[in-house]
């Protein structure tokens, strides 16, 4: 580490008094998991961790609603929206150009759908009604379900609009003319998704007992997926004639089918409203299943309880779990090029690809909260968000220019920055800078420092950034006009940056004193196997192996073992050091009543110590533990911290103990005798009769806490003739003394 690390601005010139430590530690080698905690602005991140410029993702019109719940395109490029609360439907041209299309007398639309000759249909809720609108404010009631909620709407080649609905949970057919008949009664609350199979089956998803079914033409049902989630949301076809149904769950239920976590669970940025409808069956002319609770798309609040689940059912019926989730809610999916999958989540409104090897990678993060429904066409992606109710245009060339912002980073105490350094490969054209900032703050407010002036130099510049506690940097990409707006980006494969972390001292946490008697000793170590080196996810690094400071040291501490040695007196103790320096210590003892430390050893490694009680006169001692981070700091600028053990005594002496009185009462014999210790106190006093048994006796006063106890006791009848009478007494040391009488029974 250079000596300009510490130079700092004039006004923290304070800061250069500190000491820091010695070993400089990195921040590299981020995973996709560490990554996914950052912020995307057009910028895609890969399975592998890897960083690039996103299409071109932009604002394409913006409802002024809080949520979009359906979203259907014609063939003429216009782009129809249902959005809640307000019940309103929305109309974008090909051009752009939106304004509002149909003001329905309910709350929300949660379903949309073109007949062949492109004119919409919408289904609205609560008190559920599908209206057949031809213009703008233009529209008849086509049909009334008598349920209360429509989820789902779906055209068949005939001209047949099938409407899945929540309440009494039906899927209706209605004619072109508007007559409807029950195609399915499902034994469930809810028809939430409806979609076609390639052979022109129905398949419909139901909550809340998560069942993906496959109807046919004459309404008979075959169960495809019984999920373990609660309600199907999504559900889409690809070429291959593969089923691919969205799962989720509000309560965090447990999925039964086997998967790999392939995109870690990400927290929430904060609370979102929360808006659940309540489909109640106590209307139901027949019974259903009472959970009958849908869960809006982008109205719930995200959780550590909620879990979504992507599964593929393929053609001969086998299924497979391609993408399951703790935390983010996936609201809709479709199928994109190269077989992948894309995905509409919640929490920072992130667009997931799901490639047919389950690498998931990251397309963008939205301005948005939730991304709640996808449509495309052969070029263009529409995503629509919710929180508020947004479209946004994902073109098929690369943007422009995007941002990357990671999490700040915690180096668990003030520290100096070093370089920064990255990768960056291919990318013709292409450019990445990055910037710092810190703070003192976990999440960065006003009080950090303004971003730094850009770094350039991917081999290596000086962070130009104040010590503090938080790092947090950024990266800057730009597509720059001689790169191809088609062709694929560069990644951007690794950032490292070097921090040394201000010196803490190290702290004694805790002593333990173990039973006198009680001695450890260290574990021999193995002298044989394989030496596992492993490196932490965030990619810190330590000394080389084989560094001189390393070599001939045991990093992996055995716990000590415990052996039989009277008059030991063993401790053990912890400490923590926030740097990670390595300790050595240093063991001092003293009398209770004397001032002055005495040394018993030094340069001790180990956090267990043995004193020989037995060489010390009996009495109450202090034990001192020194803890020093001298081995991972400059000579002269090491630390120390202590603690002190509670009173402990060494008592080598047996308690003498006197018989003071005895007298017989008929076949009994009253006795009464003494116990006292130089140091500590009596623990325990017994009796016994003939070399028989040894019967337990507590002190006159009714508590052993002394060192001197008094105790008197009644034996019981006893046979005629000579008797020894043993009694004995034992201190908290372990150590015993014993006295006897001998009497006579007439």
């Amino acid at each position: 580490m250079q000596r300009k690390l510490l130079a700092v601005p004039a006004s923290l010139i304070v800061l250069s008094l500190m000491l820091f430590a010695v070993t400089p530690r990195f921040w590299e080698n981020f995973s996709q998991e560490e990554l996914l905690e950052g912020t995307l602005t057009r910028v895609s991140l890969s399975w592998d961790g890897k960083l690039s410029l996103a299409p071109s993702y932009d604002l394409y019109y913006d409802t002024g609603e809080p949520f979009v719940f359906a979203m259907v395109r014609d063939r003429s490029g216009n782009i129809y929206l249902g959005t809640g609360h307000s019940g309103r439907i929305f109309k974008i041209d090909a051009q752009g150009n939106g304004s509002m299309y149909f003001q329905s007398k309910e709350l929300d639309v949660f379903a949309l759908a073109l007949d062949s000759a492109g004119v919409l249909y919408a289904g609205t809720s609560p008190d559920g009604k599908v209206y057949r609108i031809t213009g703008p404010d233009k529209a008849t009631e086509f049909c009334d379900p008598g349920d209360k909620y429509i989820w789902s709407l779906l055209f068949d080649d005939q001209n047949n609009l099938y409407v899945g609905t929540g309440g009494r949970s039906l899927i209706l057919r209605v004619n072109p003319k508007g007559e409807k008949s029950t195609f399915f009664d499902p034994d469930d609350g809810n028809v939430v998704s409806l979609a076609r199979a390639a052979d022109g089956k129905l398949l419909a998803g139901t909550s809340p007992n998560g069942l993906v079914l496959q109807i046919d033409a004459q309404g008979k049902a075959f169960a495809l997926l019984d999920s373990a989630l609660e309600e199907i949301r999504a559900l889409a076809t690809d070429r291959f004639e593969t089923v691919y149904a969205v799962a989720a769950s509000a309560k965090g239920v447990e999925t039964q089918t086997p998967a790999r976590s392939d995109l870690p669970a990400i927290p929430p940025s904060g609370p979102l409203p929360i808006s659940t409808i309540q489909a109640l069956s106590a209307a139901a002319e027949k019974p259903k299943d009472t959970r009958t609770s849908v869960s809006v798309p982008g109205g719930e609040q995200d959780s550590a309880g909620n879990r979504s689940a992507i599964y593929a059912i393929a053609k001969d019926g086998g299924t497979e779990t391609i993408y399951v989730s703790k935390d983010r809610m996936v609201y809709d999916i479709l199928i994109h090029s190269d077989d992948a999958l894309l995905a509409a989540t919640g929490d920072k409104g992130r667009i997931l690809s799901i490639a047919p090897e389950k690498h998931v990678t990251v397309i963008t993060d939205s301005p948005e909260e939730q991304i709640t429904r996808l449509l495309k066409d052969a070029n263009t992606v529409w995503a629509a968000g919710s929180n508020q109710g947004r479209v946004y245009k994902l073109g098929a060339q690369l943007a422009d220019s995007g941002s990357y912002e990671s999490k700040p980073l915690d180096a668990k105490a003030v520290a100096a920055w070093g370089r920064v350094s990255w990768r960056f490969s291919g990318g013709a054209g292409e450019s990445v800078e990055l910037q710092t900032r810190s703070g003192n703050t976990e999440k960065p407010d006003r009080t950090w420092s303004d971003w730094s002036p850009p770094y350039r130099n991917p081999g290596g510049q000086q962070i130009n950034t104040p010590p503090a506690r938080y790092l947090q940097w950024k990266a800057d990409f730009t597509r720059g006009a001689a790169a191809s707006a088609v062709s694929a980006g560069g990644q951007l494969e690794k950032v490292a940056l070097a921090f040394l972390q201000q010196n803490l001292r190290p702290q004694v946490v805790g002593i333990t004193l173990l039973t006198p008697g009680i001695a450890l000793q260290p574990t021999p170590p193995m002298t044989s196997g394989t030496l596992g080196v492993s490196m932490s996810a965030s990619g810190r690094e330590g000394p080389a192996l084989n560094s001189p400071r390393s070599r001939g040291r045991d990093d992996q501490k055995l716990l000590p073992r415990q052996v039989v040695q009277p008059g030991a007196q063993a401790f053990t103790w912890k400490a923590a050091d926030v740097n990670g320096d390595d300790l050595v210590y240093l063991i001092y003892f003293r009398g209770l009543e004397e001032r002055d430390w005495k040394l018993l050893e030094k340069k001790v490694t180990d956090t267990f110590y043995t004193l020989n009680g037995s060489a010390l006169p009996d009495g109450v001692y202090l034990l001192k533990v020194v803890a020093s981070d001298a081995p991972s700091n400059e000579f002269g600028k090491a630390l120390i911290g202590e603690l002190v053990s509670i009173p402990f005594v060494i008592s080598n002496s047996t308690p003498l103990v006197e018989v003071t009185g005895h007298q017989v009462e008929g076949r009994k014999v009253s006795v009464e005798f003494r116990a006292r210790v130089a140091a500590g106190r009596i623990e325990s006093a017994e009796f016994s009769i003939d070399g028989g048994e040894w019967l337990l006796v507590f002190p006159d006063d009714g508590v052993a806490d002394s060192a001197e106890e008094h105790y008197k006791f009644l034996t019981m009848e006893l046979a005629a003739g000579e008797h020894l009478i043993g009694v004995r007494a034992g201190d908290v040391g372990g150590n015993t003394g014993t006295a006897k009488i001998v009497i006579r029974i007439p």
